[in-house]
């Protein structure tokens, strides 16, 4: 095997030297250190031919004596970037800064409905709500699709009149205004809205009974593509105050024959399915589609004694049910503060009613 030798570098003249030494100098800073340069390679030329070396060996000891002009330039620049790993460590950096302001700029964060477990700021927020109860909260991460112009948030439960069989409780909020400030300055489509919800069975007595609903908190999350210096912004609304104000769901009491002597009955309270499920995953959040973020269920029916927070199966026709959803909408709606319900549909002034999620299915939780 033979190696191929390099090839040797070609010796530098006296102006290529200057060139190179002075490379990148403001006009009057080169010019004043090519002449410094012109003069010291003169002096040195002119000892060498007096020692006999022709004008082109003088030339080159001379420039062979002055070294890699490189260095040369780096001093009379005051930086490394003359170099080129200096470049290149310039260049790394500003793709890297480049790459990074694009993903900030202009990808927007992940759409959809992405539940967890509490972290350390929903508990902060949970200890700043006098009103919320003790529980296991789920925690869901709302990002709303592009185009999302209002947000409507919805509570229904099942209710025991023949006549209206849920209990609803609606509110809306209107994103337009959050969207034309934030969007100023930046590429379209890079802001999202988003904002964090922390949800929980509620047990509560009302009338003597026992009932169950859903405590629903949160707050708003700052953008990363906000250009509007807003710095207020609202978390999740829809609660009514009181609790029995709120929708709620009638829970189911079990009688129990105690092996006791002799034998005694005990009557207690059945949790609903559902309490304290937490799920982790990603969920689609689509345009003018409802998503149930939280649910409980109550069937009488149901064996008191295998009780689970994420049961599966079907119901019985007597199972009660309750749930918070959202729906993100690409329209504002008619006199939002104004809506009516019925027919497991809501409705606004001139549009067309609205279905609603079923109450029970065999998919408790979220």
């Amino acid at each position: 095997m033979t190696r191929r030798l390099p090839r040797p570098r070609r010796p530098l003249s006296a102006d290529a030297y200057i060139h190179h030494a002075t490379r990148g100098l403001p006009r009057a800073e080169r010019l004043d250190a090519a002449a410094e340069l012109r003069a010291h390679l003169t002096e040195r030329m002119q000892e060498h031919q007096a020692h006999g070396f022709s004008p082109e060996e003088a030339e080159y000891l001379a420039v062979r004596g002055m070294g890699d002009p490189q260095p040369v330039n780096r001093g009379l620049l005051g930086h490394a970037f003359t170099h080129r790993a200096g470049w290149l460590t310039l260049a790394a950096l500003l793709v890297g800064g480049l790459g990074w302001t694009a993903y900030r700029e202009w990808l927007p964060p992940r759409e959809g409905a992405q539940f967890s477990p509490m972290n350390q700021r929903d508990i902060n927020a949970l200890f700043s709500d006098k009103d919320a109860p003790r529980g296991t909260y789920q925690g869901v991460t709302l990002t709303y699709p592009r185009g999302t112009k209002a947000v409507l948030y919805v509570m229904v439960s099942s209710t025991e009149n023949k006549y209206r069989p849920e209990q609803v409780s609606l509110f809306s909020k209107n994103l337009v205004n959050d969207e034309e400030q934030n969007f100023r300055g930046r590429i379209p489509g890079s802001y999202r809205y988003q904002e964090r919800l922390l949800l929980s069975a509620w047990r509560m007595t009302c009338d003597g009974q026992e009932r169950s609903g859903i405590y629903k908190t949160g707050y708003g999350l700052p953008s990363p593509f906000e250009n509007s210096g807003i710095s207020a912004y609202s978390g999740p609304g829809g609660m009514s105050v009181g609790a029995c104000a709120n929708p709620s769901v009638r829970l189911h009491r079990a009688t129990q024959t105690l092996n006791t002597t002799p034998p005694t009955q005990e009557t207690h309270t059945v949790p609903p399915d559902g309490a304290g499920a937490i799920f982790n995953d990603h969920r689609p959040l689509n345009l003018n589609e409802w998503r149930v973020l939280y649910r409980l269920r109550v069937d009488p029916e149901a064996d008191p004694n295998t009780y689970s927070p994420m049961p599966t199966g079907p119901a019985s026709a007597k199972a009660r049910g309750t749930y918070v959803a959202v729906m993100p909408l690409d329209h504002v709606p008619n006199n939002a503060d104004e809506y009516s319900w019925g027919g497991m549909s809501v409705g606004f002034k001139g549009e067309q009613p609205i279905p609603l999620p079923p109450l029970v299915t065999d998919q408790p939780g979220g």
